[in-house]
């Protein structure tokens, strides 16, 4: 995956969250739950870049990222009512 649309599509998470209350620890938490594997611990750089480049590589087409995403903003925003 070329670098721009990575840093662009994983912006639109983090302002996502931050819209509702979040942070980057909920992307990964939701991109582990995608995934169906552990939950990164919060500081370890090396497992968030790792589950950052799992998640991207399943979810590749733009339709894949799209329903993912909207379904994290789904979560976020039932989350903070």
């Amino acid at each position: 995956m070329n670098p721009e649309v990575k840093f662009a599509r994983i912006g639109m998470f983090i302002y996502g969250a931050c819209r509702h209350g979040g942070g980057i620890a909920d992307v990964h938490n939701w991109m582990a739950e995608e995934l169906g594997v552990a939950q990164p611990n919060e500081g370890d750089e090396a497992a968030q870049t790792s589950l950052q480049a799992e998640y991207f590589a399943k979810y590749l087409s733009d339709e894949q990222f799209s329903e993912s995403h909207q379904r994290f903003m789904n979560m976020m925003k039932s989350r903070a009512s």
